[in-house]
């Protein structure tokens, strides 16, 4: 279990962890995706909280707090995301499609879409409370192990479809109730705005899935899981910004 959680741990953040053996079912480690959500979430909190400082404008807290976010993440989904972009939404054949999404080179779509979507983060993490920033990078995990549930791998190799071993209905059922265990908690102090985010991630997760997987060919890759992941991180934060 512990090795399980590393595996998350060290897949998902850039934070340090023990060494290990390589996991021959990763796809256990989906169980502590969201979990380690909770973790990005308590740093980037943390980092959101300077805000208090009354030296520091609002701009400068949320540009940081962003930064913190993205390098957190070694910039894992964000590449994710920009590779979907422009793939998903080029008017090609779905084979054309996961060639362009493995091509390393970022093209306009790729471009157009990742700075909307930080310029997204950076408008709404103005006015968030820190403690509502524990809500989106635990829904946006959970909602990669959503899709990975309901929808079949594009590519019978790559780094998908290693991950996808091991994953079965418990990893599954543990990821969902951590996920809905946390933000519940966190809902209770923070109010109803948190359940529309709670909302989110299975709804993005299977209607974006299913509309990616239909422009792939059927299946989804794992460029696809980091960019519902942003996705849903975006939307939660703007319904968590809902006055």
């Amino acid at each position: 279990m512990i090795a399980d959680f590393i595996t998350a741990l060290t897949f998902l953040t850039i934070l340090p962890a023990p060494r290990q053996a390589a996991a021959t079912t990763p796809g256990r480690a989906f169980s502590f995706f969201p979990l380690v959500g909770l973790i990005v979430g308590a740093i980037v909190a943390l980092a959101a909280s300077i805000r208090f400082l009354p030296v520091l404008p609002g701009d400068l807290v949320a540009f940081v707090t962003l930064l913190v976010w993205v390098a957190l993440t070694g910039g894992l989904h964000l590449d994710g995301f920009a590779d979907s972009c422009d793939g998903l939404l080029a008017t090609v054949p779905p084979e054309r499609r996961l060639e362009i999404m493995k091509d390393p080179r970022a093209g306009s779509w790729a471009v157009i879409g990742v700075v909307v979507l930080l310029l997204g983060k950076w408008v709404a993490l103005r006015t968030l409370a820190p403690l509502l920033l524990l809500v989106p990078p635990v829904a946006g995990r959970w909602a990669m192990v959503l899709a990975v549930a309901a929808f079949p791998g594009a590519r019978p190799s790559g780094l998908a479809a290693h991950f996808r071993a091991g994953f079965g209905r418990t990893q599954l059922v543990v990821a969902s109730a951590t996920a809905l265990v946390i933000m519940t908690a966190v809902g209770l102090f923070a109010g109803w705005r948190v359940a529309l985010a709670m909302a989110v991630a299975p709804l993005l997760a299977l209607i974006g899935g299913r509309w990616a997987a239909n422009r792939l060919g059927g299946g989804l890759t794992g460029d696809v899981y980091g960019a519902l992941c942003e996705l849903v991180e975006l939307v939660c934060l703007i319904l968590l910004s809902i006055a």
